[in-house]
């Protein structure tokens, strides 16, 4: 059975836990580390009619079957708890003991003070979609700036949505043409996905 960690894992190998949170640019790990009780991610069917639809509107077509997760976060400190609460609404992807990769959201988050404040505890109940492919570091790959400078920049902003990454009859493009000058029409459609993006940002 493959993993979506590893490509050639297996089920009976254990991987550490990890929880990621979307800040708008990628994903960053939480600065927390897992402790009991946890109650790993379990399928729910009935849930994906009823409350599936309260996450974010791209997890509906990145996975199947919908999954029921509980976390409890210890936080070494409150900065990294402001942290993870200022990003919490967002999109999270969490890495199971079992090397499965999941994403989904926030139904509900119970925090707790410990040690006077210097510790803090968050339980976190998450709706979860398995995804089904193994993770990548880029959605979207040009053909043409393999080894080039730039080439961790151009993906990640096709990975944003700022840069077109389908022509407008539904065709994959494939060329990013790096040693081009960019036409007045491209920049202006870059400056409008731009400003979307951050419109989108500061509204989640």
């Amino acid at each position: 059975m493959m993993t979506q960690q590893y490509a050639f894992g297996t089920a009976n190998q254990r991987y550490k836990k990890k929880l990621f949170v979307d800040t708008g640019f990628e994903f960053i790990e939480v600065n927390a580390r897992l402790i009991e009780p946890y109650s790993p991610p379990s399928p729910q069917p009935s849930l994906r009619e009823i409350k599936i639809i309260n996450a974010p509107s791209h997890i509906h077509h990145s996975g199947f079957s919908s999954y029921q997760c509980s976390l409890t976060l210890l936080f070494p400190d409150k900065e990294s708890y402001n942290d993870y609460l200022s990003y919490a609404g967002w999109t999270h992807k969490f890495y199971d003991e079992k090397g499965s990769i999941f994403l989904g959201s926030a139904e509900s988050i119970t925090p707790q003070v410990l040690e006077a404040g210097r510790r803090y505890s968050v339980t976190v109940d998450l709706i979860l979609i398995k995804k089904d492919s193994i993770e990548r570091e880029s959605r979207f790959q040009f053909q043409d700036i393999e080894g080039h400078w730039a080439q961790k920049n151009i993906e990640e902003m096709a990975d944003l949505g700022l840069i077109t990454v389908i022509t407008r009859d539904g065709k994959p493009v494939i060329y990013f043409r790096p040693n081009d000058f960019v036409t007045r029409a491209e920049f202006i459609a870059f400056l409008n996905r731009t400003r979307r993006l951050v419109e989108r940002m500061i509204r989640e």
